[in-house]
């Protein structure tokens, strides 16, 4: 078995780095939310019905948590599970298994599960990056992943709530203009941060 890892990929991220790499994506999706908002609603409608989306991204998600878990020298990603360590090879052989189940036999709602599961993936870079630094403004990482993530646990646990709340905002146009300007506001004044004091 290989020795514990003493720095993981994800600990050696920089925080301006963190911060403006998320403050790009969230200014970019919000702003193309917000000029397209007809065009994006009837897309994350139309995701929500076809499978075909949600089993590339679950697809994406399991490999992503085998790369976690694989213990090879090559692999940068390998997390170390501790008192759990005993069980890595279980969770190897679980992954394809899990995936196959839910790409096969829980085709319905199963884009709210597998995006659930990528943001609870993805979370862990930016939080691991804003964790105890300086300055105080870093804390705009964790107020928006946050809320995010709890979100996302909610989409694992009831993955139909991601298709109904689609349903409303397009029921809501106005609403979701409102959010995406929250958004693109929120993702600028993170950029800003990043740029000039993180």
């Amino acid at each position: 078995m290989r020795a514990m890892q003493a720095i993981h990929i994800y600990e050696q991220v920089p925080l301006s780095t963190a911060g403006i790499v998320m403050g790009l994506l969230l200014v970019a999706g919000h702003l193309i939310a917000l000029l397209y908002s007809k065009q994006v609603l009837n897309m994350m409608k139309t995701a929500c019905n076809t499978p075909l989306p949600a089993q590339i991204l679950t697809i994406l998600d399991f490999v992503w948590i085998s790369l976690l878990l694989w213990d090879a020298p090559w692999n940068a990603l390998r997390m170390d599970l501790f008192d759990f360590e005993g069980l890595r090879g279980v969770l190897l052989v679980l992954c394809p298994v899990m995936c196959y189940t839910l790409c096969v036999y829980s085709k319905q709602n199963l884009l709210g599960r597998a995006l659930g599961l990528f943001l609870l993936l993805l979370g862990i870079i930016p939080l691991e990056a804003a964790f105890l630094k300086e300055p105080v403004t870093r804390i705009l990482i964790p107020l928006w992943w946050y809320p995010v993530l709890t979100v996302a646990i909610l989409w694992v646990a009831l993955p139909y709530l991601l298709r109904d709340w689609v349903d409303a905002l397009k029921r809501h146009p106005r609403l979701f203009r409102v959010l995406a300007s929250c958004g693109l506001s929120y993702g600028m004044v993170l950029l800003i941060c990043a740029i000039f004091f993180f």
